[in-house]
């Protein structure tokens, strides 16, 4: 060859070369330079950045809060569990502080008179081995038909009853004058309604807001029909006890509380002190306001085997339950003069000994265990053999003592009066002052009940959502009513429907709030049996929602027919939600947002399309800028007929907001904005050709880390594993490595209710390379990390000015079916030096509270209950999780923190299910992550509990009230207007627990609860991307509800039991931090 001939040959090869390099290089040039361009539109659609807009004038007393440290209790569970020797007897029970063995026959000093009193009980379970329905026709339902016929044949017998649930389905089949029987019953103190909430609520997975939800329905229904206001607490069943449940029971007017399932060596280490009963406060209460008695039980279950003294087999000789055929661990005889004597004085002892446990000689012993007194003969079994032991007990005067029946108003009259007795003699010697709670439970043989955390996240996530779907519903509801009031339109007919459906959503919710339903521990038929409950309610809610938004958003003009369709649907009880696919081929699109939030909010929303040619409008047709991302056939494969478009939208407080989906004719690369693919560990890439997306060449062996970054952040991932690494801040240039991590624990015998993993086999159950998308636009850039097996999750990082740019946005979708005994688990390892293996877990969305972690117990000892948020923190970071659903977590090693996703369960714990769990679902968890920068050192760091910066309290209402998307293919513009219900908006760290229409048992309006929360939060952290106010503690309700024609409102009760006082509209309402305040309103 010629030299000349090479010299083309060579001039041609880097020619091309160099058109290769400058096709790739304007690609991406062309991409930066209309992410730069798209950032101009979104900033002439916002001329002020969001603080502009609002004044965050910190408010005083709330940065003063924290400067408390923490309430003046003698007692901090805190400090409790660090203190406890966890020590066993042989048979595997932890030991329990007891009196010397001849107490009390040998006792050194003169005895005290002993009051006893013996509370008949029937705990009933609303599902659990049956479904409620079974449960009340087996069982429930003769239990309380016995209750009134034998409480009439034996006066001087008591019973208290917890379930609403149960009494309402009895109640609606009574006949007139069984119903005054009962409330003659309630009125002669016979029968005594305790807690009276829809359920006995599980307390480490539920949230607040649905726990006051449950407990308002149950209350008014009391009210309206047995005239009832409870005034004391019974939870004895629930495992463990939270510290927010005190506060709520004692907003709603209760005084006293009585709780069981408390880790045995807890109580051990209480009772040494005689602090079983204690006043319960809050850690953030310095005044003792939410001050609750609470009487902590002090054997390990609350069945008559474990009540009557320490002897478990003396107790049973006084178990008279005798029904032929049935089996039983009773060991008792019917009480004649015979054995009177005997079986007297060990009954006797055991009441003594049970006496040495608590301060002032009183003793309460419940007579009663699961599903009991559903035979008539029990009942007079029960009493006649008792009434035998106290009338001969009380006619013992050397023995100084007074047995009877009783209940809890009986108990805590006289252990009350004792305490106000001591006090006058000794003043600092009364109740002591306890904060904190109890998580996690052990009953026995270091069996941690930290399992149920996780079980099931199906439900727990389906619940979370039709709670947030019950709130935007009652709010909508609401909403409707007034505005046809003030209209002069009859809503007569629209409100019974509307009040029928939401009945009986919110009592599906509140049955599954059930100790054995959210918490996952009920027979795979009967959770079967609860999740076509809530798929029902879910779907009455959508009706409710459709309609009042139509009825909004044309101003009453069009009640029927209903054009509007939700955009997620869920197609069965047993499957996720489903997302509609608009078809903008053949028609246009109208969409209505609806903001459940009473603050603005500016926020990234998404839909899926047919068609990557689309154009937004708002309602001023102007055109929208859009995002527009693929969705995927398969791991490489883009789909040539679903696609995803995004944009920016700003909502006002409680408003609807309609925007306009089209087909264009041609791609406006001004508006729309079609994202770049890069993919990674694969060598191919398949777009169909028709398609505009914008290629990056596959990299199946990249070495540089992969990189999501927007004006906040910089985040490393790992280009081989897709995990990320580390986080870099803007402005400040500090790093912080954040190490991620998915594995499973193998089970050594985990079930429902237990997590018991092998300390040392921490699974690895991900072995392939997973195939990586990046996929980057100018509103948002996502990592999509696909595995073959399990695991699929992304991670997304949003370049608008809004609050979701401060944010880490990891979605997981995890399918855990192949597995076997596998607890599959998520974990973050970071350079957080967070001191001593103190954490922060939340507690019911309303507070957060310190863990610190054991080194000498075994991992599961050390798992809490996550509700929605959990944090670590050094002098100078935090980083926090906030999450959708709720988990079990855990901070294992210093800067640690892990979530457990889900589990699959082939054993039997055996504690009563008598099934493994191995129903598993793929399921969806949602999280943000927030890294944020204390401007000043840590000067909490002792604090038993913690606030949330403000912007975790608002990135976390959007992640539980996410925003409502209907849509309609109707074209009319009737409905294109903005509805802005509220004059101006709340303050941020205002919440909205409840806006809903009260109705009575006919279904006529009966007001309207209003239930507001000052959230607390940390005053030490920026507050940049928020989007409301915080400068004035107090404001009207004017504020609120300007626009509607309000009658009157009066400050109530959290259940509207009991008035506080009558207030005027325009009369500001002061909130202090971190309480909720109760309001009944008539139009």
């Amino acid at each position: 060859m010629k030299f000349w001939q090479r010299l083309i040959i060579l001039c041609g090869s880097a020619f091309f070369t160099l058109f290769v390099y400058l096709m790739v290089s304007e690609e991406s040039t062309w991409e930066d330079a209309h992410i730069k361009k798209a950032r101009l539109v979104q900033s002439r659609l916002w001329p002020k950045k969001p603080n502009e807009s609002f004044v965050l004038h910190k408010n005083q007393e709330m940065c003063n809060l924290q400067s408390w440290e923490q309430s003046q209790s003698r007692i901090s569970t805190f400090d409790v569990y660090q203190r406890t020797e966890f020590n066993m007897n042989s048979d595997g029970s932890y030991e329990m502080a007891t009196p010397p063995p001849d107490y009390p026959n040998n006792s050194e000093n003169e005895l005290d008179h002993l009051d006893v009193i013996i509370v008949p009980h029937s705990h009933n379970d609303p599902g659990w081995l049956k479904t409620v329905e079974e449960y009340y026709v087996d069982q429930t339902k003769h239990i309380l038909t016995n209750m009134v016929n034998k409480l009439f044949e034996h006066p001087n017998m008591t019973f208290i009853w917890t379930e609403t649930v149960f009494f309402s389905m009895w109640w609606n089949e009574l006949d007139d004058d069984v119903k005054v029987h009962v409330r003659r019953l309630i009125r002669r103190g016979q029968l005594e309604i305790v807690l009276g909430g829809w359920v006995m609520p599980d307390e480490a997975t539920t949230h607040y807001v649905s726990v006051i939800d449950q407990l308002l329905e149950g209350h008014q229904w009391l009210w309206e029909n047995l005239g009832v206001k409870p005034k004391n607490s019974w939870s004895i069943d629930p495992f463990g006890y939270s510290g927010t449940m005190p506060y709520i029971w004692k907003k709603a007017g209760m005084e006293n509380m009585v709780i069981q399932r408390v880790h045995q060596a807890v109580k051990n280490t209480l009772a040494e002190t005689k602090s079983l009963e204690f006043w319960w406060r809050q850690m953030w209460d310095a005044k003792g306001s939410s001050d609750i008695l609470c009487h902590v039980m002090p054997y390990m279950l609350y069945n008559i085997k474990f009540t009557c003294g320490p002897n478990r087999f003396h107790c049973l000789l006084f178990d008279f339950r005798h029904i032929t055929n049935e089996a039983s661990e009773s060991r008792a005889k019917s009480i004649n003069v015979n054995n009177i004597e005997q079986l007297a004085t060990y009954l006797y002892e055991q009441y003594r000994k049970k006496s040495y446990l608590y301060k002032y000689n009183t003793i309460l012993v419940p007579l009663g265990d699961d599903f009991r007194y559903d035979m008539e003969i029990e009942w007079d079994q029960q009493y006649i053999n008792y009434q035998r032991l106290m009338d001969y007990m009380n006619n013992r005067k050397d023995w100084k003592i007074n047995v009877r029946f009783g209940t809890l108003k009986d108990y805590f009259k006289v252990a009350n009066k004792k305490n106000k007795k001591n006090i006058l003699k000794h003043p600092n010697n009364g109740f002591p002052v306890l904060s904190g709670d109890f998580f996690p439970y052990s009953d026995q043989e270091n069996a941690y009940w930290t399992g149920y955390y996780t079980t099931r996240p199906f439900d727990k996530t389906f619940s979370r959502d039709l709670q947030a779907n019950i709130q935007a519903a009652d709010i909508l509801n609401t909403l409707a009513y007034a505005h046809l009031k003030k209209w002069g339109m009859n809503y007569r007919e629209q409100f019974f429907q509307f009040s029928t459906l939401l009945l009986k959503a919110r009592r599906a919710l509140g049955l599954f709030l059930h100790h054995d339903a959210i918490t996952g521990t009920a027979k795979e038929f009967v959770v079967v049996d609860y999740e076509q409950k809530l798929a029902e309610a879910y779907n009455n809610t959508q009706i409710i929602m459709k309609t009042a938004i139509q009825i909004l958003a044309s101003s009453g003009k069009l009640m029927t027919p209903l054009v509007f369709r939700p955009e997620t649907i869920r197609p069965a009880h047993n499957e996720e939600p489903q997302k509609k696919v608009f078809k903008l081929v053949n028609t246009n699109v109208r969409v209505m947002l609806f903001n459940p939030l009473p603050q603005y909010r500016q926020e990234v929303v998404q839909f899926l399309v047919d068609s990557s040619m689309v154009i937004v409008k708002n309602e001023k047709f102007q055109i929208v800028p859009c995002q527009v991302n693929p969705i995927w056939q398969d791991q490489t494969t883009v789909s040539p007929s679903v696609f995803e478009v995004t944009f920016v939208v700003t909502l006002p407080p409680f408003g609807i907001v309609p925007f306009m989906l089209f087909k264009a004719e041609h791609l406006d690369l001004n508006n729309v904005f079609p994202s770049r693919i890069s993919i990674y560990n694969r060598d191919e890439l398949n777009v169909p050709k028709n398609v505009k997306f914008y290629i990056q060449r596959p990299e199946p062996k990249p070495v540089q880390p992969i990189v999501l970054e927007n004006e906040h952040m910089r985040i490393e991932f790992d280009a081989t594993k897709g995990m990320m690494t580390s986080v870099l801040d803007i402005e400040t240039g500090n790093k912080t490595d954040i190490s991620m991590e998915y594995f499973a624990y193998k089970s050594q015998g985990s079930g429902a209710y237990i997590f018991y993993p092998s300390p040392t086999d921490n699974t690895k159950v991900i072995y392939d390379i997973p195939v990586i998308r990046k996929i980057s636009g100018p509103i948002y850039s996502k990592l999509e990390v696909a595995f073959n097996h399990y695991l699929k999750y992304s991670v997304t990082l949003y370049h608008v000015p809004t609050l979701q740019a401060q944010g880490i946005h990891i979605e997981n979708h995890v399918d855990i079916r192949p597995l076997k005994d596998r607890e599959f688990v998520m974990r973050f390892k970071t350079s957080i030096d967070n001191r001593d293996g103190s954490y922060f877990t939340d507690q019911n969305g309303f507070q957060l509270i310190r863990r610190k972690t054991n080194p000498n117990l075994r991992i599961e000892a050390n798992y809490y209950p996550m509700t929605s948020m959990a944090m670590l923190e050094d002098r100078a970071q935090r980083f926090s999780i906030l999450s959708a659903q709720s988990h079990g977590v855990a901070g294992l090693e210093n800067g640690w923190l892990e979530v457990m996703l889900d589990r699959q369960l082939t054993y039997d714990d055996h504690r009563g299910l008598g099934e493994p769990v191995e129903d598993n679902k793929p399921v969806t968890s949602n999280f943000v992550l927030l890294l944020e920068n204390r401007r000043g050192p840590n000067k909490h760091q002792n604090s038993h509990y913690a606030l949330p910066s403000l912007l975790s309290v608002a990135t976390n209402d959007f992640l539980q009230q996410p925003v409502v998307k209907y849509y309609s293919t109707i074209d009319s513009d009737i409905f294109h207007k903005t509805v802005s219900p509220v004059s101006l908006p709340l303050p941020c760290d205002i919440s909205v627990v409840t806006f809903r229409s009260l109705a009575t048992a006919n279904f006529v309006h009966n007001g309207t609860s209003l239930i507001l929360h000052r959230r607390g939060y940390d005053c030490d952290f920026p507050d940049v991307g928020l989007q409301c106010s915080v400068d004035n503690q107090q404001f009207s309700l004017q504020t609120l509800l300007k626009k509607f024609p309000i009658s009157s409102i009066r400050e109530t009760t959290l259940t509207h039991l009991y008035e506080k006082r009558k207030i005027d509209a325009k009369n500001t309402i002061e909130i202090p931090p971190m309480e909720i305040a109760a309001y009944h309103i008539n139009w």
